[in-house]
């Protein structure tokens, strides 16, 4: 198990990044569920952001001399693991299932997180703080997508995402693992293009390409490639927020997606507020603080 030895108050500086990333993952599910509605296949909507971001990443890190070969292999691993995998899955469920399931889904990767960070480092031990933030935030998960919750869809397209789900919360500690060895760029590099190719190899492999019947929109094409900036942003974020923080402070990502899905369909869909949803986004507020102060500790950083 791994040790850390400094105790840990609360960085404003990890919150930056972990809010940012937050909300950049929350606007691109929206973004993923608008381009898949126009009849763009998720694979697709997966493979070309990951390369436009993998590219931007190799470019940024050539010329800033921050890449590294040691941090290629523990890149490759996370593109496969953290990367590709659960983004595929994601975006999969959101082409086949009511988005509420989905999201109900997607927010259990930080219980999943939390279960196999108590075995792996010292500092991220379950305990009562994280265990009620976890509780409260899946309740206003619950909260949130309680209008869509009873929308049925295939039990085998639930187990799916409940295992990109597993995957995704589980590849979040191997995560901070490297995060801890790597400078954030030498990861990201090798991580965002192995997702792309990954991805790309799937698509066409599996005939996944699909296209809306009117041919892609020029607007089709500065949204992926606008998402494979946001990407690269986000990315280089969360790597960041690893080396700061602890895995509990840093998997509060998840609640950001249903939290702005709520806010981004009352700004651009034009839908309602009711008491389930400002009740459901108090609960996740509260919850993000208990998880981030049941996190107790940060390790020193280890670069090389």
């Amino acid at each position: 198990m791994l040790s850390a030895t400094s105790s840990y108050k609360l960085s404003t500086s990890v919150w930056t990044y972990v809010a940012f990333t937050g909300l950049t993952f929350g606007a691109g599910a929206l973004l993923v569920k608008k381009l898949t509605n126009d009849g763009i296949d998720p694979f697709t909507i997966t493979w070309i952001p990951f390369l436009i971001s993998g590219a931007l990443a190799f470019g940024t890190g050539y010329r800033r001399n921050q890449l590294s070969k040691a941090a290629v292999l523990p890149g490759i691993v996370l593109g496969v693991l953290a990367g590709a995998g659960p983004s595929l899955i994601f975006n999969y469920g959101f082409d086949e299932l009511p988005a509420g399931i989905v999201t109900l889904l997607i927010s259990l990767g930080p219980i999943f997180t939390a279960i196999v960070a108590h075995f792996v480092f010292d500092d991220e031990r379950f305990n009562s703080l994280k265990g009620a933030g976890l509780v409260l935030a899946y309740g206003g998960v619950m909260m949130l997508t309680i209008d869509s919750v009873g929308e049925k869809g295939s039990l085998s397209d639930i187990l799916i995402v409940l295992a990109g789900s597993a995957l995704g919360g589980s590849a979040a500690v191997l995560t901070r693992y490297y995060s801890l060895r790597h400078e954030p760029m030498a990861l990201i590099a090798p991580n965002l293009f192995t997702a792309g190719v990954v991805a790309l190899i799937l698509t066409y492999a599996m005939d996944m390409a699909t296209q809306p019947s009117g041919g892609f929109a020029a607007w089709h094409f500065v949204a992926l490639f606008v998402f494979g900036i946001t990407t690269f942003l986000a990315f280089l974020a969360i790597f960041r927020a690893n080396q700061l923080g602890t895995t509990g402070q840093v998997s509060v990502i998840g609640y950001f997606l249903p939290l702005f899905g709520v806010i981004g369909g009352m700004v651009f869909f034009k839908e309602e507020a009711s008491w389930p949803l400002l009740v459901g986004g108090m609960l996740i507020v509260v919850s993000m603080g208990l998880i981030g102060r049941g996190s107790k500790g940060l390790p020193p950083v280890e670069s090389e």
